[in-house]
C-alpha cells in the first residue's frame, strides 16, 4: 500500500482534508448564505459592549432579545416604512444576486463536463475535477439540473477507475460525494452507471488511504438512498474487509453504511450480510461506544431477518456473537450503550434463543441470569439515583422477561413454542442451572412485582415464577422459598384485578403445593393466599378489606385492552389484530382450578380451619369488634385506655402477624373510627360542671400516643401499616407510551388546537333527568385538561331548558361559536405559546386543590357529572376521571383506554349544595394547628372514604405527626405533669433531646408509591401536559411523607418550574435531583462586588419572573460561568447577615460584622406602630425581606447553594407552618425556656382551681423561689424595651394575675404579630420566581439540604473514590497522596474554606462531593521557576484546582491554606 504524503505534498495545503473524514459540514460551505447576507448577519448580530444580558446558546433560543433591544423596537410609522422599502430592496438585490449566480453555476458545470468528457491531458482533468468540487461544495440543489447530474455520473464513474493516476481517483470519487449532497437523485444515477461496484473495487485494493477513505465517504451517501444495491454490489464486505487499518472516524463512517445497508434487508437471500457477521463479531470488542452502537445495529437487525430461520440463528450463535452481547449488557460493562440499544441487544438474545440450542446452552454457561437479575434490579428506583444503566422503563424489562420466558419453556402448557421439548429435556439434565436461576432471580421478580409494576410486567414476571416453580424439584424448591415469603408475595398477587394475573396466581399456588404441600398449607392460610382462593370460588364470601375487587374480575374474554395478556410476550405476535383479541383462557379456568386447589390441599387437611382464618386472626377481629362497640355506645374515654392497650400487645407480641391478618382483621377500621369520630363540638364536663377546653378527638389522639411512648414500637407498628398499604392500595400508573406529542383540535370546552391527543366523549343525559334537554349530538373532542366547571360551561347553555328558551330568541352564542372566557383564553394561548408554562398552570391548579378544609361540596355548580353512571369529582379534568373509572374496573389503564375508546359522560341537575357540617372544622384546641391538622383534615378524593387503604393513609398521616412534633408532645405532656403534681421542679419540665417516639423519616417511606410516583414522572405525555393522576396530587398534599425525598425532589422541579429534568445518564454516587436543567435559557448579568445586594435588587427585578438560569459576571474580571455565579450567592448570603440591616434576631455580634446566630436567625420583632428604630426604616427591612425571599427562591430554580443558617423555625415559617410557644426555643433557647416554665406555672394554678384545692400561695406561685411580681417584669418584649406589649394601669408589671396574659403577648409578638409583615414580604419575593407553597412537601430539615447543601464534609475512604486525578497526576503521585492527607487535617472551616476556592460556594451541593458537577480534578500545575515559590490556582466553572509538585508536605499545607484564606473575591486567569 503505497504512502502518498511525498507525492502530493504541493497540493496539501490547497485540499487539506484528503487526510481526514469527509463529510458534507466539513467540505461544503453554507450554499444558502451569500456575501451579502453575511454581511447583513454580522451587522444585526452586533451588541453593545455595556450590555451583559445576553442568551447563551444553551438556551436553544437564537431570538433572544435585550431590554435595549426591545426599546429599540418601537419607533415611528416613519421608520417603519423606511425599514420596509430596506427590505424590499435587499430582497431584489438576493433575487437578481441568486438568479446571476445560477446561471454562472450552469455554465460553469457544462465547461467542466466537457473538459472531463474529452480527450484531455491529466493535469487539465486534475484541474477540472478541482473546480468541480469547489462547485458542488457551494451550489444548491436548484443549481444542479437532473440532466447535468445524470450526465457528470457516468464522466465521474469512469475517472474514479482511473488505473495510473491517484489524484484523479481522489478528485472524481469526492465530485460523486458531493453530487450526492447536492442533488437527491444523483445515488439513482450511480447505481444505473455501475458506480458502486468501482466504489467497491477501490476499497477493497486499498492502494492509497486517502482514496478508500473518500470511497468509505461516497458509499455513506449512496446507502442511504440505494441500500439494496448497495448490498447486491457487495458493500459491506467491501467497507469491512480492510476496517483496522482506518481511524476511528472513518471506522465509524463505514459502519454507519453498513448499517444504512442493514435497515433495509431483503426478504429473501441470507449469504450477502451473513458473510459480514464475523467481522461486525470481532468489531463489538472495540472500544469506541459509537462504533459498538453501530455494529450492534447491524446485528440487531440482521437478527430480525433471520429469526424464522434456525440455522441462520445457529450460525449467528457460532462466532462469540452471544458472549460479546452479554458483555455490553452487563450493568458492569465499560461500554456505555444507548437505551435503545441496549434494549435490541437483548431483544437480539431472545430471538437467538427462540430458535436455536446452541444459543440457549451459551446463554446458560454464560450464567446470564446473573446478568439479567442486576438488570431487572434496577427497576425498582424507590431510594435514592439510578445507576448509569437504570431500565426505569418498561421496554427493556419487557425484552428481559421475554428472553427468560423463551429459556424457560414449560411443554405442557406451551406446545406452539419452537425448540420446547429440546430445551425442557435440557434443563432436567442440569438441574444446576435452574438452582442457579432460581437464586438469582426469584427474590428480584418478587421485587419487581412488589414495586408496583404496570400489568404487562407483573405478568411477565409472574409467567417467569411459574415457569421456575414448575421445573425446581421439590427440595430444591423449598430451599429457594425459605428467603422469599411467597405466601404473601402470592397473597399480594390476588389483590389485582385482571384474569390472568390471578390465574398465573392460582398456577403457582398449585405447582408449590402439589411440591411441598405439607411445608406451605400454614402459611397459604396465614397469608390469605385460602381466604383468596375460597373468595374466587364464591365471591359472596370475599372480605370487606383485601379482597374485594373479586366481585369486579372480567371474567369474560372482553377487555378493554389493545392486546391480551395471553399475547403479551409472544415472540412473533400475529398481524392480525382480531386474532390478539381471542383469550386463550377460558371463563370458568378460574373457578375450576380454584375449586380444585380448594379440593386437594385444603379440604384434606385437619388443621385448615374450614373459613381459612387463623386464631390470631380471630383474636384480633374480637378486639376490633370490642372497639367498635364501644365506639358505637359511647363509652367514658377512659374505659379506651384497657383495650387499647390489648390490640397493641396482640400487635408487638410475640406471635407473628401477617400482612392478610393485620388488615382483614379490621384493626385499622376501628382505629380510624375511634380517632375520627370523636365529635369535637362535644366536651369533657368535669366535676364541676364546666368545660374543659380539650375536645373529644385530641384527647384520643393523645391517647393513642401515648401508647408509643414507653409501651410499643412505633417502628413495629408503622411497618404492618405499610405492608398493608402495599397490599390494599389500587392507584393507577397511566403510562401513555406515545414517542410523538400529535396535534390535536379540542372542540370542548372551546374549540382549540392542542399539543397533545384529545378524548371522545359522548354526553347525554342521565336517566330520569326531566328538567333539562338531552345533548346526544355527535361525539365531541375534548381537551383531556378541561376540568368539569370549564365543561359544563360548554353544555350548559345547551341543555338548559329556559337558557334554550332564549336560544330560541336568538340570544345564546351558536355552539360552533362558543368562545372561552378571558382567563380560560389567556391560559390555552400560553400553552399554545410555551408548553412549560401550561404544564406549571395546570399542576399549580392540581396542587390548589386543598385538603385541607374543603371549600365545597361536589354538587357546587348547576350539573352533577356521571362517567358511566358513576359520580365524577368536579374538582377533578376529565383525563384524572377516565383513569379513575378505568381503574376501578381494570388492574392497568392503557393507551387504547383512554384515547381511542369513545367514553360516555352523562349529566343532571345538580342538587343544592349542602352545608358543611362535618365533626372535622369545629375544633379549636391549644394543640399546634399541624399536628391537627390529620384528624381535621381530608386526604384527598382519589382515595375512597371507608376503605382500608383510606384507613391506613389516616393512622399513617397521624402517626409522621406524632412523631414529626413530638418534642412539642413531650413538653406538652410534662407541663400538665407539673400541674397536676407529678413533676415537682422546673428543670423536669425542660424537654432534653428528641424524646422518645423520634424514628427516622424513611421508615414513613412506601416503597411501591415511591416506585409508582416514579414511573409516572417518566411518562413523557403526563409530564408534559402536567396530566398526571389526581392520586399524586392529592397525596403529595396529603401524606407526602410516603414518597422518598429523591422522587419528592423531582416532583418538586416538575410542579414548581414545569419541566422535567433533562434525561441524563448519572453516577450511582451522584446526586442530580436539584441541580439545574443544563437545557433552560440562560442569562448572564454584570455585577459589581462593592455594590453586591444593589447588584443583586437589580438582578431580580429584571429576571425574578424568568424561566432563565442566572449567570454572573464581576466587572473587570475575566472569570464567567458556574465559579463566579456560586460566589455571588456567597457573598449574597454574607450580606443579609451583616450588622445594621434591622432584619434579624439576637444582639451578639462576631467580629467579622456578622450576626451571630448560633442557633440559625430568625426575623427580629418589629412593633407594628414602629416605623424607625435605631436609624433603621422598616420600609427598608421589608424591602431586604422581599429581595432576600427572591434570591431563595431563585437559589432553588437555579440548583444554587446559598450559605444563610436560618433557624428551624424560620424554615417552618418557609414552609407555612404555624409556630407556637415551644418553638421559640428554637431560636432563643433562654427565652423558650423561661416561657415554658410561666406556662406550667399558669397550668398548675388552673388545675388546682378546677379540683378545689387551691391555696392562698398557689395564687402568688413562685418562680424559682421568686415571686412573679418581683421578678419585676414590665410589659416589653425582652430584649427588645422599646416594642410595647401592652398598655395600662393593671400593665405597667408583670404579676401572677396577668402572667397568662404577658406570656400569650411575648408568643405573639416574637413568632406572630411582630414578623408577619417581614414574613410576608419575603413571600411575595418569592412567588414572583415560584409559588412558595410548592414547598410544602418537605420537611425543614429536608428544605435547608436544598438550599444550604451538605453541612457534613468529607471523610478519608471518600476522597480518592470521589477526586479525579488528571494530566500529570494519578491516584498514587506523591504530591495527591501529601494533598489528600493535607486536606483530611483541614478542620471544618478550612474545608469550607477549601469548597469555596474549589468552586465559589462554601458549602457542597445536595448528595455532598459526590454530587459535584463536573466532578472535583487535580491537575498537574507547569511552574515557569520552582514549584515551591507558586501557588495553587482554580478554575472554579469546572472543579478544577491546578496543584503544583510541592518538594513537601508541609510547604504544600502552607500555600494551600494561603490560597483559600488569601485567594478569595476575584476572579482572574490562573
Amino acid at each position: 500500500m503505497g504512502n502518498r504524503g511525498q507525492k502530493r505534498a504541493d497540493a496539501i495545503d490547497e485540499f487539506p482534508a484528503d487526510k481526514r473524514t469527509c463529510s458534507s459540514l466539513e467540505f461544503r460551505a453554507s450554499s444558502s448564505v451569500s456575501p451579502m447576507e453575511t454581511t447583513a448577519s454580522t451587522s444585526t448580530n452586533q451588541t453593545h459592549d455595556h450590555e451583559m444580558e445576553t442568551s447563551s446558546s444553551a438556551s436553544g433560543s437564537g431570538s433572544a432579545r435585550t431590554d435595549e433591544d426591545k426599546d429599540s423596537a418601537y419607533g415611528s410609522c416613519d421608520s417603519d416604512e423606511m425599514g420596509d422599502t430596506e427590505h424590499r430592496r435587499n430582497r431584489n438585490a438576493m433575487l437578481e444576486y441568486q438568479r446571476q449566480r445560477l446561471s454562472d453555476d450552469q455554465v460553469k458545470f457544462k465547461r467542466v463536463l466537457s473538459v472531463l468528457s474529452g480527450e484531455t491531458e491529466e493535469p487539465t482533468q486534475e484541474n477540472a475535477l478541482r473546480e468541480l468540487c469547489e462547485i458542488l461544495s457551494f451550489c444548491t440543489d436548484s443549481s444542479l439540473s437532473s440532466l447535468m447530474a445524470n450526465s457528470l455520473s457516468p464522466v465521474l464513474i469512469k475517472l474514479a477507475g482511473h488505473e495510473s493516476n491517484p489524484e484523479i481517483m481522489l478528485l472524481s470519487i469526492r465530485a460523486l460525494t458531493y453530487l450526492c449532497d447536492t442533488h437527491s437523485r444523483s445515488s439513482s444515477f450511480i447505481v444505473r452507471y455501475n458506480g458502486i461496484p468501482v466504489l467497491c473495487q477501490r476499497l477493497l485494493a486499498i492502494e492509497y488511504v486517502d482514496v478508500a477513505e473518500q470511497c468509505l465517504q461516497a458509499l455513506q451517501k449512496i446507502s442511504r438512498e440505494q441500500p439494496l444495491a448497495c448490498l447486491q454490489s457487495g458493500a459491506i464486505m467491501a467497507v469491512l474487509t480492510y476496517i483496522d487499518f482506518f481511524s476511528t472516524s472513518i471506522q465509524r463512517v463505514a459502519l454507519s453504511t453498513v448499517v444504512n445497508i442493514c435497515e433495509k434487508l431483503p426478504s429473501e437471500g441470507f449469504s450477502p450480510f451473513m458473510d459480514a457477521v464475523p467481522i461486525l463479531c470481532q468489531l463489538l470488542q472495540y472500544e469506541d461506544n459509537k462504533l459498538v452502537e453501530h455494529v450492534a445495529t447491524c446485528l440487531i437487525k440482521i437478527a430480525e431477518r433471520v429469526h424464522q430461520s434456525p440455522e441462520m440463528l445457529d450460525e449467528l450463535s457460532k462466532h462469540g456473537l452471544i458472549h460479546q452481547v452479554a458483555h455490553l449488557i452487563d450493568l458492569n460493562s465499560k461500554t456505555t450503550l444507548s437505551h435503545s440499544v441496549d434494549t435490541g441487544l437483548i431483544g437480539l438474545l431472545v430471538k437467538l434463543a427462540s430458535g436455536s440450542m446452541i444459543a440457549v446452552r451459551t446463554l446458560f454457561d454464560l450464567n446470564i441470569s446473573s446478568i439479567l437479575k442486576d438488570i431487572l434490579s434496577t427497576y425498582d428506583l424507590s431510594h435514592g439515583v439510578p445507576s448509569p444503566r437504570a431500565v426505569g422503563q418498561n421496554d427493556q424489562a419487557h425484552e428481559v422477561l421475554k428472553l427468560l420466558i423463551q429459556l424457560l419453556p414449560v411443554v405442557a402448557r406451551n406446545h406452539e413454542i419452537p425448540l420446547a421439548e429440546e430445551k425442557a429435556t435440557f434443563l432436567e439434565n442440569n438441574p444446576n442451572f435452574l438452582q442457579k436461576f432460581g437464586n438469582d432471580l426469584l427474590h428480584v421478580l418478587i421485587q419487581v412485582v412488589d414495586s408496583g409494576v404496570d400489568l404487562y410486567i407483573c405478568y411477565g414476571c409472574l409467567c417467569v415464577i411459574d415457569k421456575l416453580i414448575y421445573y425446581i424439584n421439590a427440595d430444591t424448591l423449598l430451599d429457594l422459598l425459605k428467603q422469599a415469603n411467597i405466601s404473601r408475595f402470592l397473597a399480594g398477587v390476588f389483590t389485582r384485578k385482571d384474569r390472568h394475573v390471578i390465574m398465573l396466581a392460582l398456577t403457582i399456588s398449585d405447582t408449590i403445593l402439589r411440591k411441598s404441600n405439607d411445608a406451605f398449607v400454614d402459611p397459604f392460610v396465614k397469608e390469605g393466599v385460602l381466604f383468596a382462593i375460597d373468595a374466587l370460588i364464591v365471591p359472596e364470601k370475599g372480605s370487606n378489606f383485601m379482597f374485594t375487587m373479586f366481585n369486579d374480575i372480567q371474567l369474560s374474554n372482553e377487555s378493554s385492552r389493545k392486546q391480551c395478556l395471553c399475547y403479551s410476550f409472544d415472540n412473533c405476535k400475529s398481524s392480525s389484530a382480531s386474532e390478539s383479541l381471542n383469550c386463550k383462557m377460558d371463563n370458568d379456568s378460574l373457578q375450576t382450578l380454584a375449586k380444585n386447589i380448594r379440593t386437594d390441599y385444603f379440604n384434606k387437611n385437619a388443621s385448615t380451619s374450614a373459613n381459612g382464618t387463623t386464631d390470631i386472626l380471630e383474636k384480633l377481629k374480637s378486639l376490633s369488634a370490642g372497639l367498635a362497640s364501644m365506639i358505637t355506645h359511647g363509652i367514658p374515654e377512659e374505659g379506651y385506655d384497657h383495650v387499647l392497650h390489648q390490640i397493641m400487645s396482640h400487635l408487638n407480641g410475640p406471635d407473628i402477624i401477617s400482612t392478610f391478618e393485620f388488615v382483614e382483621s379490621g384493626i385499622t377500621d376501628a382505629l380510624f373510627n375511634y380517632l375520627s369520630s370523636g365529635e369535637c363540638s362535644r366536651r369533657i364536663s368535669d366535676s364541676n360542671g364546666s368545660n374543659s377546653q380539650d375536645c373529644v378527638a385530641e384527647r384520643r389522639l393523645k391517647t393513642f400516643a401515648r401508647l408509643f411512648w414507653s409501651n410499643f414500637s412505633l417502628s413495629e407498628f408503622i411497618s404492618k401499616l405499610q405492608s398493608g398499604l402495599s397490599s390494599v392500595e389500587d392507584f393507577p400508573v397511566v403510562v401513555n407510551n406515545v414517542s410523538k406529542h400529535r396535534n390535536s383540535y379540542a372542540t370542548v370546552p372551546y374549540r382549540h388546537c392542542t399539543t397533545y391527543p384529545c378524548m371522545k366523549v359522548l354526553f347525554g343525559k342521565e336517566d330520569g333527568e326531566l328538567t333539562l334537554v338531552d345533548y346526544s349530538s355527535d361525539v365531541q373532542s375534548v381537551d383531556p385538561l378541561s376540568d368539569f366547571d370549564a365543561i359544563e360551561k360548554f353544555l350548559w347553555p345547551k341543555v338548559c331548558l329556559e337558557s334554550n328558551k332564549d336560544d330560541e330568541n336568538g340570544s345564546v352564542t351558536s355552539p360552533n361559536n362558543v368562545e372561552p372566557t378571558s382567563g380560560e383564553s389567556s391560559r390555552r394561548n400560553e400553552f399554545a405559546s410555551d408548553s412549560m408554562d401550561h404544564d406549571q398552570n395546570a399542576t399549580e391548579k392540581d396542587s390548589s386543590m386543598s385538603t385541607e378544609y374543603p371549600q365545597s361540596s361536589q354538587n357546587d355548580g348547576h350539573l352533577s357529572f356521571f362517567l358511566e353512571g358513576k359520580l365524577i369529582d368536579r374538582r377533578s379534568t376529565l383525563y384524572q376521571a377516565v383513569i379513575r373509572h378505568h381503574k376501578a374496573q381494570y388492574d392497568t389503564v392503557t393507551h387504547a383506554a383512554l384515547w381511542n375508546q369513545t367514553h360516555k359522560v352523562t349529566y343532571k341537575k345538580a342538587s343544592k349544595s349542602e352545608e358543611v357540617s362535618s365533626q372535622y372544622f369545629r375544633c379549636h384546641a391549644r394543640w399546634s394547628s399541624a399536628l391537627k391538622k390529620p384528624l381535621f383534615s381530608e386526604i384527598g378524593s382519589a382515595v375512597e372514604k371507608s376503605t382500608p387503604c383510606y384507613n391506613i393513609l389516616f393512622l399513617l398521616r397521624i402517626l409522621e405527626s406524632v412523631n414529626r412534633f413530638r418534642y412539642h408532645i413531650t413538653s406538652y405532656e410534662k407541663i400538665h405533669a407539673f400541674a397536676q403534681g407529678r413533676i415537682s421542679d422546673f428543670d423536669s419540665v425542660r424537654v432534653t433531646g428528641e424524646g422518645v417516639l423520634g424514628i427516622s423519616n424513611n421508615e414513613f417511606v412506601n416503597s411501591r408509591l415511591t416506585e409508582k410516583l416514579e414511573q409516572q414522572m417518566r411518562d413523557p405525555l403526563a409530564i408534559s401536559t402536567g396530566g398526571m393522576p389526581s392520586w399524586c396530587t392529592q397525596l403529595m398534599a396529603s401524606c407526602a411523607f410516603l414518597f422518598s425525598f429523591e422522587a419528592r425532589c423531582k416532583y418538586f422541579r416538575l410542579t414548581a418550574f414545569g419541566k422535567p429534568q433533562s434525561q441524563t445518564r448519572v453516577s450511582s454516587g451522584s446526586s442530580s435531583t436539584i441541580q439545574n436543567d443544563s437545557t433552560m435559557p440562560r442569562k448572564k448579568f454584570l455585577v459589581y462586588r462593592h455594590q453586591i445586594l444593589e447588584s443583586a435588587t437589580k438582578m431580580m427585578d429584571l429576571h425574578a419572573g424568568q424561566k432563565v438560569v442566572l449567570e454572573v459576571k464581576y466587572d473587570e474580571e475575566v472569570g464567567t460561568g458556574l465559579g463566579p455565579t456560586l460566589e455571588f450567592f456567597t457573598l449574597v448570603s454574607n450580606e443579609f447577615q451583616k450588622t445594621g440591616l434591622g432584619m434579624w434576631r439576637g444582639e451578639s455580634f462576631l467580629d467579622s460584622g456578622l450576626v451571630g446566630s448560633p442557633f440559625g436567625l430568625f426575623p427580629g420583632p418589629w412593633a407594628p406602630t414602629v416605623s424607625v428604630s435605631n436609624d433603621i426604616e422598616f420600609s427598608e427591612v421589608k424591602r431586604k425581606f422581599l429581595l432576600l425571599g427572591q434570591i431563595v427562591a431563585k437559589a432553588l430554580h437555579d440548583g444554587r447553594v446559598l450559605d444563610l443558617p436560618f433557624s428551624k423555625a424560620f424554615y417552618k415559617l418557609i414552609l407555612g407552618q404555624e409556630l407556637n410557644l415551644y418553638d421559640i426555643q428554637l431560636f432563643d433557647p433562654v427565652l423558650g425556656k423561661t416561657l415554658i416554665e410561666f406556662q406550667a406555672l399558669i397550668e398548675r394554678r388552673k388545675y388546682l382551681e378546677s379540683v378545689g384545692k387551691i391555696s392562698a400561695d398557689d395564687l402568688n406561685p413562685c418562680f424559682r423561689d421568686t415571686k412573679i411580681n418581683e421578678l419585676h417584669l414590665d410589659f416589653t418584649l425582652p430584649g427588645y424595651p422599646d416594642y410595647i406589649l401592652a398598655s395600662g394601669p393593671d400593665k405597667e408589671t408583670v404579676n401572677s394575675a396577668n402572667l397568662e396574659e404577658y406570656i400569650e403577648l411575648v408568643v405573639d409578638a416574637t413568632i406572630n404579630s411582630g414578623i408577619s409583615r417581614q414574613m410576608d414580604a419575603f413571600r411575595s419575593g418569592f412567588n414572583q420566581v415560584f409559588p412558595i407553597d410548592n414547598l410544602q412537601i418537605f420537611t425543614d430539615e429536608e428544605l435547608e439540604r436544598l438550599l444550604c447543601g451538605e453541612s457534613e464534609t468529607w471523610n478519608s475512604t471518600q476522597l480518592s473514590d470521589l477526586i479525579k486525578f488528571d494530566h500529570g497526576y494519578t491516584a498514587s503521585s506523591p504530591p495527591i497522596l501529601h494533598f489528600l492527607e493535607i486536606i483530611q487535617e483541614f478542620d471544618y472551616e478550612q474545608q469550607k474554606a477549601f469548597v469555596k476556592f474549589v468552586t465559589g460556594s462554601p458549602r457542597l451541593p445536595l448528595g455532598g462531593l459526590a454530587s459535584l458537577n463536573p466532578k472535583l480534578t487535580i491537575v498537574r500545575k507547569h511552574c515557569d521557576k520552582v514549584a515551591d515559590a507558586d501557588l495553587p490556582s482554580v478554575m472554579t466553572c469546572a472543579n478544577y484546582l491546578k496543584l503544583p509538585p510541592y518538594s513537601s508536605k508541609e510547604t504544600m499545607k502552607e500555600k494551600l491554606l494561603y490560597a483559600i484564606t488569601e485567594g478569595q473575591g476575584s476572579f482572574h486567569l490562573s
